[in-house]
Formats: structure tokens, sequence, C-alpha cells
């Protein structure tokens, strides 16, 4: 769980995908962990990714009760894919997913060809580098995936 003080938890409420650090009032969580995050009188604001190492101390996944599971990532990660379909790139190379921008916060992928090659920019991601590489080579069946 991380507690947030009421600067982190005003930009929580207000949209902000990221909490610093310094907004960061409690830690009770492993880094890279799946985390639910807290505000005052320990209300939940939803879950994230929790790291360690970065100045972006929280990611934001989900708002509210909600804890993000597998079928979750496997929607984002379908709603990512459908959306870069519906552009129609004539491309061979291009971004398949943005991170925050996908609400995948972390995760980089871009697509070669049949080829997948996929980053991991924060802790939580890396740790779920398996299931992830899994749902999509489940949706896009890539001759490989790096």
């Amino acid at each position: 769980m991380i507690h947030l003080k009421p600067r982190g938890e005003s930009r929580i409420r207000n949209g902000h995908p990221w909490v610093y650090r310094s907004d960061v009032a409690k830690v009770e969580a492993d880094a890279g962990a799946v985390v639910q995050v807290v505000g005052g009188r320990d209300l939940p604001l939803g879950y994230a990714l929790f790291s360690d190492k970065s100045e972006i101390a929280v990611r934001m996944l989900t708002r509210g009760r909600e804890a993000p599971d597998a079928a979750w990532w496997h929607s984002r990660i379908d709603e990512a894919v459908r959306y870069r379909e519906s552009l129609k790139i004539d491309a061979t190379a291009y971004r398949l997913i943005h991170g925050e921008a996908d609400r995948l916060p972390g995760l980089v992928v871009d697509r070669y060809g049949d080829y997948l090659v996929l980053q991991a920019l924060v802790q939580g991601v890396d740790r779920l580098l398996p299931d992830l590489t899994r749902a999509l080579a489940e949706r896009l069946s890539p001759a490989g995936i790096g």
C-alpha cells in the first residue's frame, strides 16, 4: 500500500497519472509491485505501479477499488492494438504501445514487420514482462518478441 501526502492525493484526484517520491507519505510495498494507493483517512484512490528507484514513485493503473488483473492487462493491450489498427498505418515499423498514452505506464512496444520489441521503463513492468509478452503473443502472433 502507498499512502500519499495531500499534494499527491490532489494530483491523483485531478487526473494526473503520476505521483512524485516527495508526495508519498508512507510505503508498504516492494519495489515494482502493483499496489493500492490511498489518500487521507486511507481512502482508496486506485492501483499503481510502485518504483523505489524513480523520482516518479507511483504510476497509476486504475482508479477506485478494483485491482488490475490479467484480464485488465489483456484488455488494455487489446485497446492499444485496436487503436493502432484503426489508424491504418502504412508502415512496417511503428510504435504499437505508447506507455501512459495507452494507459499502460512504463510499457513501450514497437512493431518492426512481424517482430515486436518491448521496453520496460519501470520496475513494475519489468516484473510483468513474462505475462505481458504472453498477452502480446496471443493477441498478435508475431514471429518474435525481443
